[in-house]
């Protein structure tokens, strides 16, 4: 199986022709995720035979208001200290600033699935379609972000595209950043299409019962749902939560939203069910979200396991729950097309 959703955000910094021929970029063992709470980085080194060894790992808080708390807010200027705090973050690690891989929070992305009863004549027709449907969707100008977009098979004559949009002074300021201190941007992605890219084989093996499959990432400020059926992206949904005055998990409103998801699943996608359900959370153990996984009702629940498929003999020693912080980063270092 080959991920529409990995394939689609991984040149999400503009639409070019490696885009749109479906080419996949070389990815940097060395991945750089920053979010709310803050940067972390992921050194791996690839094998000869496959698979890769884990190196090196570090993180670092970051000023609070250097991430925006959803694409809808708009961005102030980044902090000073911005560059300061990621250098950092590669000297406690013991990398080198070069080629990286930076991730972005689901939520600082618009991500759309079009349905359209048949392909336009030409992929100028397409791009036109495209920008006219997005600019009614976002509440700012389009030429104020990038984004890049990609044609799925779909139902009958129709066909589905794939849309990813990121606010473009977001995603230069961060880049301004990390070229100021010696680095260099290989790819801009997006947490939850690196989780599906590091549960590449286990999706494929749950799968072959022909069962829906889901993963579910739950990363504080928001939630991602992603459901596969057959190896093709059919749903995709990520929400920004409210805070919790209590300082608890907001599993009211996430069972709220995945009750809403759901329902549209079996009302407009023809669902089934969910045969297995991928689960990363980083406000605790998946079982902490029985609850609202109940509202899904998978046959099963897998917890992501980051370090399953890496070497770590004689690394470092890595608690579950950075493990889980440390996801996106790892599956975004190990590369496309495992």
């Amino acid at each position: 199986m080959t991920s529409v959703l990995r394939k689609a955000v991984e040149r999400v910094r503009s639409i070019d022709a490696e885009t749109l021929l479906g080419l996949r970029p070389p990815n940097p063992p060395v991945a750089l995720a920053i979010d709310s709470d803050g940067a972390v980085l992921v050194r791996l080194k690839p094998r000869r035979r496959g698979g890769a060894r884990f190196e090196s790992h570090a993180e670092r808080s970051l000023d609070p208001e250097t991430i925006p708390a959803s694409i809808f807010q708009g961005m102030a200027r980044l902090p000073e200290s911005l560059g300061a705090r990621l250098r950092e973050v590669f000297e406690a690690s013991g990398t080198r600033p070069g080629r990286v891989s930076l991730v972005l929070p689901d939520n600082l992305a618009k991500i759309s699935l079009l349905h359209l009863p048949e392909r336009p004549a030409s992929a100028r027709d397409l791009e036109e379609l495209v920008r006219s449907r997005m600019r009614r969707a976002i509440p700012f100008r389009l030429e104020e972000a990038r984004f890049s977009h990609q044609v799925l098979a779909g139902v009958g004559g129709g066909v589905t595209v794939l849309v990813v949009l990121v606010r473009r002074a977001l995603v230069e300021g961060l880049e301004g950043a990390i070229e100021g201190i010696g680095g260099r941007v290989g790819v801009v992605d997006l947490a939850t299409s690196n989780l599906v890219n590091l549960c590449l084989g286990r999706i494929d093996e749950a799968s072959r019962d022909g069962s829906d499959i889901a993963l579910f990432n739950e990363a504080g400020r928001y939630f991602s749902l992603v459901i596969l059926r057959g190896g093709r992206l059919v749903f995709f949904r990520c929400k920004t939560l409210g805070e919790d005055p209590a300082g608890g998990r907001p599993n009211g409103e996430l069972t709220r939203e995945l009750v809403s998801s759901l329902s549209y699943y079996r009302e407009k996608l023809d669902g089934q069910g969910i045969g297995t359900l991928f689960a990363r959370t980083v406000s605790g153990p998946p079982d902490g979200f029985g609850d609202a996984f109940a509202t899904i009702d998978p046959g099963r629940v897998v917890p992501i396991e980051p370090l399953a498929d890496l070497d770590t003999t004689g690394g470092p020693t890595i608690d579950p729950r950075l493990a889980q912080r440390l996801a996106p980063a790892i599956g975004a270092a190990l590369g496309r097309g495992r």
